[in-house]
């Protein structure tokens, strides 16, 4: 469905632009006596990469580094292997270089890829392949990844409410939707973006199914009239 583009994703963070949290300073403020608690590094991380999504340069550098000596000391960190790949899309996404953002893009798959094949369970690298699979160049073929990563969540949340927060759910339902809808499945599409509507109201993720669905049937009118 070429006529959606990223404008039409939700990005799976929630903080509002810019904002630090006063836990991360005192993160940090442990590291300078501990640099090397890989715990800390990680939790560290965690906020550099929420901030490096909302276009934070800082928090994207900082996070690259904290990545960095967490896989020095364990290169098969499942969290850090997902957030390397997500922090190599940004990379991808801010390269004036065609090659860099082709190379940048399918090592962010790579590394996805192997952190679900460790821990195929874990809701973090579940979460991060989803959204970032969804984003990436479609030479890749990553929307049946994304999608069925986004199945795997709702059926996580489904069997374990607490797998995830329940302010995360809108977000899931609309990026299967739009998942669905980028292959080709618009009657999939249809229902999930149907269900986000019914099921969350008075939300963002709420007026995005809307005008998804306005799209979706705008082009099966115009499949028909081409059609005849």
């Amino acid at each position: 469905m070429s006529e959606l583009n990223s404008n039409d994703e939700t990005n799976h963070s929630n903080s509002a632009p810019g904002s630090r949290s006063r836990l991360l300073d005192q993160i940090e403020e442990r590291l300078r006596i501990d640099p090397d608690n890989v715990k800390l590094l990680l939790e560290a991380s965690r906020y550099y990469h929420r901030l490096a999504m909302q276009g934070s340069s800082e928090a994207f550098t900082k996070a690259e580094t904290s990545i960095t000596r967490i896989l020095k000391r364990d290169k098969e960190n499942v969290e850090a292997l997902s957030i390397a790949g997500s922090l190599l899309t940004i990379k991808a996404r801010r390269s004036s270089s065609l090659l860099k953002r082709i190379w940048y893009s399918i090592i962010a798959a790579r590394k996805l890829d192997r952190a679900v094949k460790l821990d195929p369970t874990n809701i973090s690298a579940r979460t991060i392949r989803a959204f970032t699979a969804l984003v990436l160049p479609g030479f890749l073929k990553r929307l049946r990844t994304a999608a069925g990563d986004f199945e795997y969540l709702i059926e996580a949340k489904s069997n374990n409410p607490r797998s995830l927060p329940d302010e995360m759910m809108p977000k899931v339902y609309l990026n299967l939707g739009l998942a669905y809808a980028k292959i080709g499945d618009n009657d999939r599409a249809s229902d999930v973006l149907s269900l986000v509507m019914k099921r969350f109201p008075g939300t963002r993720e709420h007026n995005r199914a809307k005008s998804l669905l306005a799209k979706l049937k705008e082009l099966r009118l115009k499949r028909k009239s081409f059609t005849g």
